[in-house]
């Protein structure tokens, strides 16, 4: 009876055997699964991820295109404003510089998942746009050229020689000639007049038409009203010498 016992336990001992199997088969089966959908899972993302990125560069592209063109169009337009006004050229310039900064910034801010060949090529165009502007600048707007100037050499002030004494000449109009001695009512004559050792104080010369008039010696004073083409030639006057209505004579 003893001999049999074991006999009887033997199928007991191969069902657990066989449960604990099944587990482990399942468990290997349930990690393969889940291992299958994260792998389905990450391409999905990949997939999705790619698709965006896609897009952003697209988008990238077409501002930076548009942008592009904005900044051409400005730099084409510079020479027609330093033509039509050229005071409105620094203030252009700075627009167009204010624009490619601009874009500078776009390309920054993009680049984290832009491919590594459009980075370039966008910095690229960037760098031709900078230069492009500085040779218009350089050449529309030219620099002032900084000169030494000699300080002006202080000249030397002559002293000034004393002016002759001039006997003074007054012209009055509406004045009264004196009664005095002189030559009056002559045309086309040669009139002489010694004055020396004579006590004459005035000497009047009037109405005399291209008269030839010669006074030798001295007098305090003479007068001349309408003398026509006459030439007067006469000595020191120690007074005044008063002249009116006179025309085309030499004194």
């Amino acid at each position: 009876m003893e001999e049999g016992r074991p006999h009887t336990n033997l199928p007991t001992k191969t069902l657990g055997l066989d449960a604990d199997l099944q587990k482990k088969h399942q468990a290997m089966l349930d990690r393969l699964s889940n291992r299958h959908q994260a792998r389905l899972d990450t391409s999905l993302a990949r997939r999705s991820d790619s698709a965006n990125s896609s897009e952003s560069t697209s988008s990238f592209l077409s501002r930076f295109s548009a942008s592009k063109q904005s900044i051409d169009s400005q730099l084409a337009d510079s020479r027609l404003i330093a033509t039509s006004d050229p005071s409105r050229l620094r203030s252009h310039f700075a627009n167009i510089s204010s624009s490619i900064s601009d874009l500078e910034k776009l390309v920054a801010e993009n680049s984290y998942f832009l491919p590594s060949y459009e980075v370039r090529s966008s910095l690229k165009t960037i760098s031709d746009l900078k230069q492009s502007l500085e040779i218009l600048n350089s050449e529309l707007i030219p620099k002032k050229k900084f000169s030494f100037k000699n300080k002006a050499t202080a000249k030397k002030e002559l002293p000034k020689e004393p002016e002759p004494i001039k006997p003074d000449t007054v012209s009055l109009s509406n004045f009264k000639l004196p009664n005095s001695p002189g030559f009056r009512n002559k045309t086309n004559e040669t009139l002489v007049k010694k004055l020396r050792g004579t006590e004459i104080g005035e000497f009047t010369l009037s109405d005399l038409e291209s008269c030839e008039v010669r006074l030798i010696g001295c007098c305090n004073a003479v007068f001349m009203n309408r003398l026509t083409n006459c030439k007067v030639y006469m000595g020191p006057v120690i007074g005044s010498i008063l002249i009116e209505e006179v025309e085309g004579c030499v004194f």
